[in-house]
């Protein structure tokens, strides 16, 4: 029971998918996670009863039909089914990766100031969200001193001048040196109280990702979420994103 629970959590909204999908899924579980030579239509209703779902009205009737014609998802086989292979494939990409909401709401920071950025800075900041909201406070944590350095960065290539952030060998500084940089460099105005938040992240996105001990709490957040807000709607301003054809 508890084996099948834990399979469940890793399928996105599971309860809320119609029966058919889910016997699909409890199909996936018996060959490939509990690892049994082939399943029956008996051992699909067992786990409709253990997790006490209203089961398909005719599991044999279905597994049968999709065992038929080009768009098989099983194969029969002494009177077992197993997956067909690409089906086997397309299922693989749906169980343990969870999609994010496209806004994910939070207290942190407010995921509207990415509105017109890039797609991939607005999937590391829903990370971001998603883990405060969820209490993963090191993730957050981690995530957030991410975010912060690759805006400084964009902010050099916006203005053209990623050069000056770059060792002899091409590779962009570590974000200490990329702060020390940004703070000093003429092209753009920092408000005050960035030039003082800055620092104050990055040092818990450090403890978070490279101090073993040090586990990040709801308060070691909640002391820099004015400092997260200011910055990134700093960096996010100084960039100009919508103008910016990258």
């Amino acid at each position: 029971m508890k084996e099948l629970e834990t399979f469940i959590e890793k399928v996105e909204d599971f309860e809320n998918l119609n029966s058919s999908k889910q016997i699909d899924f409890f199909a996936y579980f018996l060959l490939i996670e509990r690892k049994n030579d082939g399943f029956t239509s008996k051992e699909i209703g067992e786990c409709f009863d253990l997790l006490q779902l209203p089961a398909y009205s005719n599991i044999p009737s279905y597994l049968s039909s999709k065992s038929k014609g080009k768009d098989k998802k099983y194969l029969l086989k002494n009177k077992k089914y197993y997956l067909q292979r690409t089906f086997k494939n397309e299922l693989d990409g749906q169980v343990g990766v969870p999609k994010l909401p496209s806004n994910v709401h939070s207290d942190f920071f407010p995921i509207e100031i990415f509105n017109e950025t890039r797609g991939y800075l607005k999937i590391i900041a829903n990370q971001a969200l998603l883990s405060y909201n969820k209490g993963i406070y090191d993730g957050c944590s981690v995530l957030t001193r991410k975010l912060i350095e690759i805006l400084i960065i964009e902010c050099f290539e916006r203005h053209g001048i990623e050069n000056q952030i770059k060792t002899q060998s091409g590779n962009f500084l570590y974000l200490s040196d990329l702060i020390t940089e940004f703070l000093k460099e003429p092209a753009w105005n920092i408000g005050r109280n960035a030039k003082n938040s800055l620092p104050k992240i990055k040092n818990l996105g450090d403890k978070s990702a490279h101090n073993r001990r040090y586990i990040a709490r709801e308060n070691d957040l909640q002391g820099i979420r004015e400092n997260v807000r200011t910055v990134i709607e700093e960096l996010v301003h100084l960039v100009d994103y919508p103008n910016w054809k990258k």
